[in-house]
């Protein structure tokens, strides 16, 4: 099968998936809570909350129910975000640039370290090393991420007062008006494309504490993925018929083992990717990050469907097409995917 063809397959699947993803949230969402919460306050009278539920179409079976809030959202009307005292696509547009840049940071952090500890770890198979890397992944995979954000933070800034606890930049730049008004609503980019290394600098010490913690349970998992294929792929003849070649263990691990190793890796960086934007809710929560996270647990405790809706569907669109990029590229590095 061409690359082409097997793209356009992909692409068609991600609809009924999309599909299943949005009746699933909305059917819970519906049956944890009733809706009409969202847009009614204590002082609305009887009469205005009924005239609430026709608006809205609440009183209507949930299919039709679900018929009418997927047309708003093909329309872009999302709903009202209660929580955030705006529209909920105006909120995502908000707090999502929070959020992404902290999960590509925490993800750019698991990579480099995840298949740089894994490699080394294959290499010294066996040795104190490999060991060292073992326990390493596995506190990863335990450890709770906010119990890990509280112990960085107690030590950190309680007690060190290296980093600080909240917020993406320092009250002295927003008090001097000096935050980034850049296209992209990163603060990384925009203050790097402002010229402004001072603010730039602030904002990656705010990121450092919070991108680690949410970095932590995905450079167990690369670390482990990476260390397993760099094993199986060094005990494969090509590699002995290099090192007979006499090319130099240098070569051997960084031309012809590791590029190899990297294929399967590749698939667990996409699902970590996706999981970081999960786990972004207990980090954000922890550091008072303003992203997607911490609006969707305030969302939770007030029972705001409308804000929770949006915020799934968001992550889960964007989990589906990282993941989709994931596949073609794994399908591009090896065509028998494509041709199973």
């Amino acid at each position: 099968m061409r690359l082409s063809r097997y793209i356009i397959r992909r692409l068609l699947l991600v609809i009924p998936v999309l599909l299943g993803v949005s009746i699933f949230i909305f059917t819970l969402t519906r049956l944890t809570g009733d809706p009409v919460a969202a847009y009614v306050n204590e002082k609305m009278t009887f009469a205005q909350i009924e005239q609430v539920r026709e608006q809205y179409h609440l009183n209507d079976p949930l299919p039709q129910q679900y018929l009418y809030w997927l047309q708003g959202i093909i329309q872009g009307d999302w709903g009202w975000s209660k929580t955030a005292a705006m529209p909920v696509l105006d909120a995502i547009q908000y707090y999502f640039p929070a959020t992404f840049e902290l999960a590509v940071i925490s993800i750019l952090i698991a990579v480099i370290v995840g298949i740089a500890l894994g490699t080394r770890s294959a290499i010294h198979k066996n040795k104190p090393f490999d060991h060292a890397t073992r326990v390493v992944s596995l506190i990863g995979v335990s450890i709770p991420v906010f119990w890990l954000g509280l112990l960085l933070l107690q030590f950190f800034y309680f007690e060190l007062n290296l980093f600080p606890v909240k917020g993406r930049v320092s009250d002295s730049f927003i008090i001097a008006r000096t935050l980034p008004a850049g296209p992209t609503g990163f603060y990384t980019i925009d203050s790097l494309l402002a010229g402004n290394f001072a603010l730039f600098g602030d904002v990656l010490w705010h990121l450092a504490l919070p991108a680690i913690t949410l970095s932590f349970g995905s450079i167990a998992v690369i670390l482990r993925m990476q260390r397993n294929s760099m094993l199986e792929v060094l005990s494969l003849d090509y590699i002995k018929t290099a090192r007979a070649k006499g090319l130099d263990e240098s070569t051997v691990i960084n031309k012809h083992a590791r590029r190899n190793a990297l294929i399967p890796t590749t698939t667990v960086v996409g699902l970590s990717f996706g999981a970081l934007l999960g786990g972004a809710v207990l980090t954000e929560s922890i550091f008072s990050w303003p992203g997607l996270g911490r609006w969707s647990a305030a969302s939770i405790t007030r029972m705001d469907s409308a804000s929770i809706l949006g915020f799934c569907l968001i992550v889960a669109f964007i989990y589906v097409m990282v993941n989709l990029i994931v596949d073609i590229l794994y399908a591009y590095l090896d065509p028998r995917v494509r041709l199973g």
